[in-house]
């Protein structure tokens, strides 16, 4: 029966602390967050194993703390940021592969392409910038002639165009016009 409470109090502890260190699923979690859950896994395992209620909800209220503690560090001060989180690696400019880099990711150009393909991207030569991000997924700025067009620059370009027809067609009936006029001046002038 007391493994039982244990147990439980074990799960209602380690689930406040999760609400606390925050949302994020597995894929968006950096290196730290990824290590702090798994010492936590560890710790729960042996305090259910073990009799040590009181010093394993201590173990995990430390972790937490220390996982807080360096996300604040890593918002406020760059230094932390490289060091615990690390940054975006380039392996696209201007439509060329940066090869050194795609080494140290330990990553193929197919491995590249596959993932290009996976966000809609035929060609290399459409993008402008594209990088690894920190939580390993790819990130992209496509070149201006591969960019979708958004509903404001379509909105913008038929105004345009409807602003460029009304303005031929008022030019064309004034030419019309004075087509009309003339041709009148010249049967009142005959008359």
């Amino acid at each position: 029966m007391n493994y039982i409470f244990e147990s439980l109090a074990i799960l209602f502890v380690g689930f406040c602390l999760f609400r606390i260190a925050g949302k994020k699923t597995v894929a968006e979690m950096t290196g730290l967050e990824t290590i702090t859950v798994l010492a936590i896994a560890s710790a729960t395992g042996h305090a259910i194993s073990e009799n040590g209620l009181l010093k394993t909800i201590f173990v995990l209220c430390t972790l937490i703390a220390l996982l807080l503690l360096t996300q604040f560090l890593t918002t406020k001060f760059n230094i932390f940021e490289k060091l615990f989180i690390g940054k975006e690696t380039l392996v696209i400019q201007n439509g060329i592969i940066i090869s050194n880099n795609l080494k140290k990711l330990r990553m193929t150009i197919e491995q590249l392409e596959g993932r290009l393909r996976e966000n809609g991207i035929s060609s290399i030569t459409d993008v402008k910038t594209a990088s690894i991000e920190v939580t390993g997924e790819l990130g992209y700025e496509l070149m201006k002639h591969a960019k979708p067009v958004t509903l404001g620059e379509l909105e913008q370009t038929l105004n345009q165009l409807q602003s460029n027809i009304l303005q031929n067609l008022t030019v064309n009936e004034q030419g019309q016009k004075d087509q009309k006029l003339n041709s009148l001046e010249k049967s009142t002038q005959q008359n």
